[in-house]
């Protein structure tokens, strides 16, 4: 399966698409609903753009990647016919092709993509799964080319993974805004915190999360926690700060 057509070109497609061409594949073909954006990506990737949806069926590719968001993926899928095509969501499952296709499945990369920001997708988790072992067998080929990690997985096993990273990953990313806001209040720099971040990370390495849990709920100290609180200004970063250290304590019973 060499010759590939992208339908999308947002974060996603545009990392997978350039993976892809610097493992000798070709990309036929880049839809987006906005012309703009899809010519941009092709540019990157030697193809053509479009975004007409029935001009994908005279590609002539061997598999079709869809890597849109999952509120408009079914109606993509039901425009599409007789084409071997996977879609990259971590909450979608098989289900959504609706057995329309003969071969059909799931690359799912588990990771944060940003168009600026370079990935070496070679160390990022590939996840697949096929309606058939001969094309998951293909896939797996596919896959293998992109990343030393290729795992497969059934949708409800996914869709678990997905909600998992978006704990580890988006919450989190969201707690390290809080934490921006709260120290630009005082002037302090957020990259004081980079040290203790990284070093979180880092013994997660070896450890389990349970194991590198610090700090005062960890430690019961209710009198610290409680300083804490009054000392936030926010009534919702209260909430939030009451909340995790309650799940924490309960964690730790």
């Amino acid at each position: 399966m060499k010759n590939i057509v992208l339908v999308g070109s947002g974060n996603v497609a545009t990392h997978i698409g350039i993976s892809l061409i610097q493992q000798g594949y070709k990309i036929k073909q880049v839809w987006s609903n906005k012309l703009k954006n899809a010519e941009i990506l092709a540019k990157k990737l030697n193809s053509t753009a479009t975004n007409k949806i029935t001009s994908l069926e005279y590609a002539d590719a061997d598999l079709y990647i869809i890597s849109v968001k999952d509120d408009i993926l079914a109606n993509i899928i039901q425009q599409l016919k007789n084409i071997n095509i996977v879609h990259t969501s971590g909450s979608a499952g098989l289900e959504v092709f609706k057995n329309r296709f003969n071969n059909y499945g799931v690359l799912y990369p588990l990771q944060t993509f940003n168009k600026e920001v370079s990935i070496d997708l070679s160390t990022t988790p590939i996840c697949i799964e096929a309606n058939n072992q001969n094309f998951h067998n293909k896939l797996i080929d596919v896959a293998a080319k992109l990343s030393k990690k290729v795992v497969t997985m059934k949708s409800e096993q996914r869709q678990q993974l997905h909600i998992a990273a978006v704990f580890a990953c988006n919450f989190t990313n969201h707690m390290f805004e809080i934490a921006n806001n709260i120290l630009n209040k005082s002037n302090i720099d957020f990259k004081l915190l980079l040290p203790i971040i990284n070093q979180t990370v880092i013994k997660l390495e070896k450890n389990k999360p349970s194991e590198v849990q610090t700090g005062p709920a960890k430690r019961k100290d209710k009198e610290i926690i409680q300083k804490h609180i009054d000392n936030i200004q926010e009534e919702k970063l209260k909430d939030i700060y009451k909340l995790i250290s309650n799940s924490i304590m309960k964690e730790n019973e």
